[in-house]
């Protein structure tokens, strides 16, 4: 028996139960140049211009948005378009062109900023980069944060 049903508007509706997926999901369209990583999720289509598409290929990683990857272990990429999360455990909330390059870094947003150091962070504005451990920047235009 299937562990779906059909209500009265025509949506398939799932029992009240635990589903597994060892492999991942994909919704919206596949993007068929990603090496999908296990136990990942996809949501999104493929970008009208580029055909690119989000591509999970860290195990245990989550892209969304628009031609974005997450390619670290457990790495995120929740939103905005053509941004990377290459560090293990590492994540970009969003923007344009931004990347978490360092284990456990982050990026909040805003356009090409760069998380490159262990455990650094950038809020937000335009060509940050925080490359020293422990980093931070808050945001601005072209600064950076090396020390640890």
């Amino acid at each position: 028996p299937s562990p779906f049903t059909v209500d009265e508007n025509g949506w398939w509706v799932a029992e009240p139960k635990m589903f597994r997926f060892p492999q991942g999901i994909v919704i919206g369209e596949r993007y068929d140049n990603c090496t999908y990583g296990e136990a990942v999720l996809a949501v999104g289509l493929l970008d009208e211009n580029s055909g690119q598409g989000n591509c999970p290929s860290g195990d245990g990683s989550v892209a969304f948005g628009a031609a974005n990857t997450a390619s670290g272990k457990h790495s995120t990429v929740t939103g905005g378009s053509i941004n990377h999360a290459s560090g293990d455990v590492s994540s970009v909330s969003g923007g344009y062109g931004n990347k978490a390059t360092g284990q456990d870094s982050s990026v909040s947003g805003g356009v090409y900023n760069t998380g490159a150091g262990q455990r650094s962070s950038v809020t937000g504005g335009d060509s940050n980069q925080a490359s020293g451990q422990d980093s931070s920047v808050s945001g601005g235009a072209y600064n950076a944060a090396s020390g640890t």
